[in-house]
């Protein structure tokens, strides 16, 4: 029982945190719209799913026998040392170097020109550029993605959020127009 409640300790610590954390944003002050999401609507949501999950931990590890020991450990018991070639993993690991580099790069520039190209082209080319330089070839896959998620960042953020993304510069503000014109979004 000892080793059950040990286990439960993180998740004691991340209910605190999410109690604090709750009375903060509780606390945001803004003026009503009627029938629109205030700006702590998201943000005591999110507190509160921590919070529940928390507490799902908390009665998981506490009342489920065997809940403890049967977790994952890792990987590394599971493979065979003769079946790791040491040179080969350092090669493997050298050539991915530069893949980090390049999407640390394009986060940045991903940052640096999204005010100009407008949130969504701006996220669309972002995510077709990162697919490609992570490896992906399949191209269709990669486009089809690309599209649905430049959508479902739109529906969230314009249609659930109601949060005011970057539009763009002209003639870039056209794809937010269009977007938003596909959508219904006024």
């Amino acid at each position: 029982m000892a080793q059950r409640f040990r286990s439960t300790i993180p998740y004691f610590l991340g209910l605190a945190a999410a109690a604090v954390l709750y009375a903060l944003a509780d606390g945001i002050s803004y003026t009503a719209r009627p029938g629109q999401l205030g700006p702590d609507t998201w943000p005591l949501a999110a507190i509160a799913i921590i919070a529940v999950v928390c507490v799902y931990e908390i009665v998981r590890r506490l009342l489920v026998a065997g809940s403890v020991g049967s977790e994952v450990q890792g990987i590394a018991e599971h493979l065979d040392s003769d079946e790791l070639d040491a040179t080969a993993a350092e090669a493997k690991a050298g050539s991915r170097t530069y893949m980090l580099l390049a999407g640390m790069a394009l986060t940045l520039a991903y940052a640096v020109v999204v005010q100009k190209l407008g949130f969504l082209l701006a996220s669309y080319l972002f995510l077709i550029l990162f697919m490609y330089l992570g490896g992906i070839r399949n191209h269709v896959a990669i486009w089809a993605s690309s599209t649905i998620g430049m959508l479902l960042f739109a529906f969230i953020f314009l249609k659930v959020v109601y949060v005011s993304i970057p539009r763009g510069e002209p003639p870039f503000d056209q794809v937010t127009q269009l977007v938003m014109d596909l959508m219904q979004i006024r």
